[in-house]
């Protein structure tokens, strides 16, 4: 499935205001990467290479090469990929560097907001958390905590950021340049089949802001993203309704309890 084969559902989408036909590319794309980057897909997941951390490094670009164009991460498949999320990254206790698949021991590294790793990221040891910073279209990084007093040998496997046929600056320029409107429209769109109409939905919503169709996208706001009614009642939209592969098959993982030991008093 390409993006042209979507446009004809989003014309109609918009009362079949078909004249917009040249620009709908545009929009399908800005749903794609607003819809990609917050959800999980499996079509953009990627196995990372087995790398090491570089000793005394806790940062890492998203990209294979940061804006400077020098330094690398190691942990990505590909210069041009770009971590949206990280669904799993192991890490290897061997301080060789060199583990053996299968036979050496390790753990994931979870994720946890930049206040608890920072300062983690500042002490030598194993890392065991991770966690993003900045500006993840542009100079967006990963840091790990703790700073690896070792090179530790790690795989990750993460969500890339969707591609297009042509590069992601001259994507709003396809707007006003029907050659670039076309490329676009000739890139894979990397989402779940079930996922296309609120895909659709989103792209119509979002093109019709623009062309004056306000109500209309009211209306489509409110169905993909929920309400509240006068009463304060929430009605959730189709997207927080929609159950990712993820979700369905979390239903069949075992639930760990947390004990709680009240203190005695008697």
């Amino acid at each position: 499935m390409i993006i042209r084969d979507l446009i004809t559902a989003v014309v109609r989408k918009l009362r079949n205001r078909t004249e917009l036909s040249g620009v709908i590319p545009y929009y399908l794309a800005s749903a794609l990467l607003d819809l990609t980057e917050n959800i999980e897909t499996e079509q953009l997941k990627v196995t990372g290479p087995q790398a090491n951390f570089i000793v005394q490094q806790a940062e890492y670009p998203l990209r294979g090469y940061d804006i400077t164009g020098v330094n690398g991460n190691p942990f990505v498949a590909s210069n041009e990929h770009r971590i949206t999320m990280v669904t799993s990254w192991f890490v290897w206790f061997d301080t060789s560097g060199s583990p053996v698949v299968g036979q050496s021991t390790g753990k994931n590294i979870d994720k946890r907001d930049e206040r608890t790793v920072i300062p983690m990221s500042k002490i030598l040891g194993i890392p065991s958390y991770f966690t993003f910073q900045g500006d993840k279209k542009t100079n967006g990084k990963i840091i790990v905590g703790q700073m690896p007093d070792n090179p530790y040998a790690c795989q990750m496997r993460y969500q890339r950021e969707h591609p297009f046929g042509i590069p992601f600056d001259k994507v709003p320029a396809s707007l006003d340049d029907s050659s670039l409107a076309n490329q676009l429209a000739q890139s894979q769109v990397y989402i779940d089949h079930d996922w296309v109409d609120i895909l659709t939905t989103y792209a119509a919503e979002k093109a019709g802001y623009d062309v004056g169709l306000n109500e209309i996208s009211s209306q489509y706001h409110q169905q993909l993203f929920g309400y509240k009614d006068k009463k304060g009642t929430e009605f959730p939209g189709l997207i927080m309704a929609k159950q990712t592969q993820q979700e369905r098959n979390s239903q069949f993982n075992s639930r760990q309890l947390r004990p709680s030991v009240r203190r005695y008093t008697g």
